[in-house]
């Protein structure tokens, strides 16, 4: 660093070489004075200048070789977020709000390491599944048990299947591989992290997706009498195999009368306020497929004029009693309490079941997967054509057993 009088102040430099250029370029700034302390400030001022000019031609932050777990997880935010829907941007943010609560903000990168990732993997694995073979053992019981009540409380991640873990995992590979492409770290942990995924009875799962019929008809019949906009709802997914947040956002202008379409544009935007009265329909439906014209059948048409009494063109069709949208976390609240009533039905319900139930219907009926996954707003879901491909696969059974009658 060097000090030179420059009208009646003092002029601190330091020079350092451009790595793109090799070239030798200065930094400097005015001070009052040439004191002690004056040249300490000036140091440390010139030293956070040219860190921020190299940041700008490398990409690289001067922090990154001791960056810690929450200073990654803020760049990372605050450059994917934007990118997001309101409600995708929760489901990501509870993701890592419990990686960031279990490994700590202060943690350094370079010191998470892969044996600590396995280890953080299989002790999850071990929480999901205690807690699964609890649920199966009180399965016809209403009370919880003690134990159970204190696997709940082991449940810090509240994350509850392993497909759910899954996701968890995706999620936070994503955030270490960020981390490499903008070399804060020079490597993922997670190029050495070996999990062994419990084995999951494929046609199990399958069959997991969707209702039975008579399951369907159970599930209906009893939001009938409880909650009758939920049945509504529930039974329109299951008509048109739209999602729940779209049913949630459509306006009566979204429904074509003279063709019997319904228009799917938007998703219900709930995350972002903490009203119901504040429901909004976002203009931006899950992915570019969303979009999509939907033909209505006798029933769904029904639902609709039923709905849309009294109403204005842009007002919302399905509203509660207080006249306002219905949220999808209503919703699966509303199931799960309710699913201690369906003594027969062994299965996870979510608003999702009921677009899994549509897909089911039309596969048993011989309709293209083409035309399913266009209704569904999907344009490729493994889910879909596992459920598709199951249920075609049981007709084409049924009816060589017919035939073999004949």
């Amino acid at each position: 660093m060097f000090a030179r009088e420059y009208k009646n102040k003092w002029r601190f430099g330091k020079r350092y070489k451009d790595p793109l250029t090799d070239k030798w370029r200065t930094v400097t700034i005015l001070a009052e004075r040439n004191t002690r302390n004056t040249r300490n400030e000036a140091q440390v001022i010139l030293d956070k200048k040219i860190e921020k000019q190299l940041a700008k031609i490398t990409g690289k932050l001067p922090t990154q070789d001791n960056m810690r777990l929450g200073e990654l997880f803020d760049k990372y935010w605050e450059e994917k977020k934007d990118g997001w829907r309101i409600s995708t941007q929760k489901t990501y943010e509870t993701s890592y709000t419990i990686f960031l609560d279990i490994f700590g903000r202060d943690a350094k990168l370079n010191n998470i390491t892969p044996l600590m990732l396995t280890n953080h993997f299989d002790n999850l694995i071990k929480i999901v599944l205690k807690a699964k073979k609890e649920r199966e053992r009180k399965k016809h019981k209403n009370k919880k048990t003690k134990k159970e009540k204190n696997i709940k409380k082991q449940d810090i991640c509240n994350i509850h299947t392993i497909s759910g873990l899954k996701i968890y995992y995706a999620r936070i590979s994503m955030l270490f591989n960020y981390a490499v492409r903008k070399q804060f770290i020079q490597s993922s942990p997670f190029e050495d992290v070996h999990v062994k995924w419990p084995k999951e009875h494929k046609l199990e799962l399958i069959e997991q997706k969707y209702l039975e019929e008579d399951e369907l008809k159970e599930v209906l019949s009893y939001f009938r009498k409880q909650r009758p906009i939920m049945a509504d709802m529930f039974e329109w997914q299951y008509l048109t195999g739209m999602r729940f947040g779209e049913v949630g956002a459509l306006y009566v202008s979204d429904i074509d009368i003279d063709k019997k379409l319904v228009h799917v544009t938007g998703t219900l935007d709930y995350a972002s306020h903490s009203h119901k009265q504040d429901f909004t329909k976002q203009p931006m439906p899950k992915t570019d497929k969303s979009y999509r014209n939907i033909a209505l059948s006798e029933r769904a048409f029904e639902i609709f004029k039923s709905n849309s009494k009294g109403k204005k063109q842009k007002d919302f069709l399905f509203t509660d009693e207080d006249g306002c949208p219905v949220s999808v976390g209503n919703a699966n609240s509303a199931l799960r309490e309710a699913r201690k009533h369906f003594k027969d039905i062994d299965k996870n319900l979510s608003t999702h079941i009921f677009r899994h139930t549509h897909v089911s219907k039309l596969a048993e009926l011989g309709v293209p997967l083409y035309v399913i996954q266009h209704n569904v707003g999907h344009s490729k879901s493994r889910i879909t054509e596992q459920v598709y491909l199951h249920i075609t696969k049981n007709t084409q059974q049924a009816l060589r057993n017919s035939l073999n009658k004949m």
